[in-house]
């Protein structure tokens, strides 16, 4: 297997129904073909006690305030830090179907200050992405794709208003590349080869020089 000096740690953010989890799963296929060693994590963990609590918060079955929810949601990712900077440590690459930008995103365009919530992440120390790709599309679509994949949405996924508000705060992380060394917007509102096509183009020029 080829190894990756330091390791390389890529996160995949975009409000509900932008493909996330379509494409994380294409990322890792296309780089194992490539020879590397691939590990790959996605939020929130509903496995874990934070997770499960996230998601009775979700479908109405209890109500979290907003630093409730803000904590809760931040440390669901935080528990795994130990392991992703092992992981990084053997020179392997990690995909992250969603991370701490995420936590910014959502619960701030749910009110918790977002300067609180940089200083919070900030503080911890946590591993910051050596790149993030954000996937943008258009909330009405997203709430489109996702009625087509369940007839049963969640809090997050049918608010459109909220979805709007979180992909304002991507815009804003992209333009001012907080919590990730290098951040890259792909047009998600396409068909679903030439996304992949863009992806593939983007982990030869950012991975492959890293040999």
């Amino acid at each position: 297997m080829i190894r990756v000096k330091n390791g390389f740690l890529i996160a995949i953010e975009g409000i509900d129904g932008a493909g996330k989890r379509t494409l994380c799963s294409f990322m890792k296929k296309y780089l194992e073909s490539q020879e590397y060693e691939v590990a790959q994590f996605e939020y929130p963990d509903y496995s874990s006690t934070w997770g499960k609590i996230i998601e009775e918060y979700l479908h109405h079955k209890i109500e979290l305030n907003i630093n409730e929810q803000f904590f809760t949601y931040f440390i669901d990712i935080l528990k795994d830090q130990d392991k992703i900077c092992n992981v990084l440590k053997k020179g392997n690459i990690v995909i992250m179907d969603r991370y701490f930008s995420s936590t910014l995103a959502f619960q701030c365009a749910k009110g918790f200050d977002f300067q609180s919530a940089l200083s919070i992440i900030r503080t911890m120390n946590v591993i910051e992405p050596d790149l993030t790709l954000f996937i943008q599309i258009p909330p009405q679509l997203a709430l489109e794709r996702k009625f087509n994949q369940k007839k049963s949405l969640d809090r997050h996924e049918k608010d459109r208003e909220l979805l709007e508000k979180v992909d304002n705060i991507y815009e804003k992380m992209h333009s001012e590349e907080i919590v990730s060394k290098k951040w890259i917007k792909i047009d998600g509102d396409r068909d679903l080869k030439s996304i992949e096509k863009d992806i593939q183009h983007i982990l030869d020029s950012y991975i492959v020089n890293l040999k």
